[in-house]
């Protein structure tokens, strides 16, 4: 291959790398700040947390969950500080029936999936 070619390819590859960003950052996927990145880390390791021990203690439990379980992730929980999580939480715990628990219980894994995404 020439070096024309290598540098024409070579623009097209900057061009469109810069323009994939531009457009993560006009629709606010990519964080802007230092700051910015910081707190969505935060926000992104308690909700994993949450959902690692939601998965052990809850989903791969052999028993019913213990009071001592039920409050850490009731902590864990409402550490988080995030409505939409909590309130799926709220209906999984209210629960009446099995079959309803483990609709909730689901409901919320993918909501908990959803809400950890990946940091560039």
């Amino acid at each position: 291959m020439d070096i024309k070619k290598v540098i024409i390819w070579g623009i097209i590859s900057i061009s469109l790398v810069a323009n994939v960003v531009m457009v993560l950052l006009l629709f606010g996927v990519v964080p802007t700040s230092q700051r910015q990145q910081e707190d969505y880390r935060k926000i992104n390791f308690k909700t994993l947390y949450f959902r690692d021990l939601f998965t052990e203690k809850v989903l791969l439990a052999d028993k019913e969950v213990d009071f001592n379980n039920r409050l850490e992730l009731e902590a864990a929980v409402r550490n988080l500080n995030d409505r939409q999580i909590l309130d799926q939480w709220q209906r999984f715990t209210d629960s009446e029936t099995e079959q309803e628990a483990g609709i909730q219980a689901k409901q919320l894994l993918d909501l908990l999936i959803k809400k950890t995404y990946l940091l560039p």
